[in-house]
């Protein structure tokens, strides 16, 4: 069994405490106190995490009703108060903020002022890959909840502060150079400690390096420093399982943690075939922050409600019942200089109920499922198609892979697809039959052949991020009504 399958085995409030007492404070520094504070939420009865979050909530709406134009307006417009929202199961009597909505209305949906003890930060953005990014003004209070809520979810991943993290990300998302640059292909970038949770506790070093680096180099890279930890993209996990294919297991790092994008089903499989450690992930936005972390022993994403709310609705807009999808709806609650109420993510989750066997209480959700703004345009039997190209290289003899390092599905619009293969050294003639014949055996696409293309690398998209899948059905820009 792969060591990235959730373990059955639930958590407790003094094994929790035990994991905490291993992360030393460094002296003087701020927040103590949050960090026992988010510990004992985890745990709280369901009687008082409600309570918990109707008393954040009712302070949020009350501060957004009286001091953001767009939300006094809202108000007014529907007839209503700051009263009549007093509990999450109230936000329905609202309508859904979209990106275009925030788009429109970014002045309007800015605080006035802030409470007393409150004071702005930075703006933070999108990452626009499905259209034109939106940038939300943070205060510094809702930017520390970002340290705040890492330390939480590296807690419950188990990662050991003293150990050694590997970071490999687009340059813009590492830290400048000591020359105040972005880190070069080919550099390494050594932190005296991890980023974000370094600022409150004693960690081990940090070593960072640019995705933009061939997938071998990365390998060698990561055979050269054996970190114990490793923070990356799903994308590149998995393009690192084809490069570790002609070099031995690694058998170093002790944890992986996907971040920024989705992690399927099969990449999951794939990396837990290669990587000893347990994957984990979490779920967040540019504009919010983390939302929500996966547990480690159920596979649930629990909502850290000390930040937002989360909804889970169907298409009419009513929450989805357990096991269904829907869509992902953020209320944000830190940031009172950009309230967010209902915010659509336009990403797909599943709907559960019940307590998780995990042993916290935190409200959670099921598996995020892709984004909306692009399965929505599909057409039809567009994703089962996509499927058996992956299940057709999950199936390849590894003998016939030793030169893969990256592939990309496209579909163009008259529904034909293509299917591109980032293999330095060629591919043997094998796996080009065997993919062939897989298509041709469950695919029934008359005239519609797959076309393969096998190219040193892949150009990444905008931004330097890579989709393995794309499509001409995917909308420019945000469609979101």
């Amino acid at each position: 069994m792969p060591l990235s399958t959730p373990s059955p085995a639930p958590t407790s409030l003094a094994c929790e405490q035990t994991e905490q007492a291993r992360w030393h404070l460094r002296p003087h520094c701020s927040w103590p106190p949050w960090f026992d504070r988010l510990l004992a939420n985890e745990f709280l009865t369901p009687r008082q995490q409600h309570d918990v979050q109707c008393h954040t909530l009712e302070k949020m709406i009350r501060h957004a009703s009286r001091q953001v134009p767009y939300y006094e307006k809202l108000f007014a417009t529907f007839g209503l108060t700051a009263s009549d929202i007093q509990n999450p199961e109230d936000l329905s009597r609202l309508p859904i903020l979209t990106k275009i909505k925030l788009r429109h209305n970014a002045a309007e949906l800015t605080a006035r002022a802030l409470p007393d003890g409150q004071y702005p930060g930075k703006s933070t953005q999108s990452s626009g890959t499905t259209g034109q990014p939106v940038r939300v003004q943070q205060t510094r209070y809702s930017m520390g909840m970002f340290s705040l809520l890492k330390q939480r979810e590296l807690r419950w991943f188990r990662f050991d502060p003293c150990g050694t993290l590997a970071i490999i990300r687009l340059p813009s998302q590492i830290p400048l150079t000591q020359q105040r640059q972005l880190l070069p292909s080919g550099h390494t970038l050594h932190l005296s400690t991890w980023p974000l949770v370094g600022r409150f506790f004693q960690t081990g070093p940090a070593h960072c390096f640019s995705v933009l680096n061939q997938v071998d180099q990365q390998a060698e890279w990561l055979d050269r420093n054996r970190p114990d930890y490793i923070l990356s993209y799903p994308e590149t996990f998995e393009h690192l399982c084809f490069a570790f294919q002609s070099r031995p297991r690694p058998d170093y790092p002790q944890g992986l943690l996907a971040i920024s994008e989705q992690l399927t089903t099969s990449m999951r499989q794939r990396i837990g075939t290669t990587f000893v450690a347990p994957l984990n992930q979490n779920y967040g936005l540019n504009e919010v922050g983390i939302v929500a972390s996966r547990c480690r022993e159920a596979g649930r994403y629990h909502v850290h409600t000390e930040h937002c709310l989360v909804e889970i609705l169907a298409k009419d807009g009513s929450p989805c019942r357990p096991g269904e999808t829907g869509r992902i709806m953020v209320t944000t609650l830190s940031n009172l200089a950009m309230p967010l109420i209902r915010y659509d993510t336009g990403d797909l989750a599943e709907a559960v109920d019940g307590p998780c066997p995990c042993g916290r209480t935190l409200p959670s959700f099921g598996e995020v499922k892709g984004r909306y703004s692009r399965i929505a345009f599909l057409p039809e039997n567009t994703l089962g198609q996509v499927a058996v190209i992956r299940q057709a290289l999950e199936d390849m003899p590894p003998e016939l892979t030793v030169n893969l390092r990256q592939f990309q599905i496209h579909q163009f619009r008259d529904q034909s697809f293509e299917l591109r293969l980032g293999a330095p050294g060629g591919l043997p003639p094998e796996f080009e039959a065997r993919l062939i014949s897989a298509w041709q055996m469950k695919v029934v696409t008359v005239g519609k052949p797959l076309v393969l293309m096998i190219l040193k690398t892949i150009p990444r998209g905008a931004g330097g991020k890579f989709q393995d899948f794309t499509s001409d059905f995917f909308p420019v820009a945000d469609n979101d009504k």
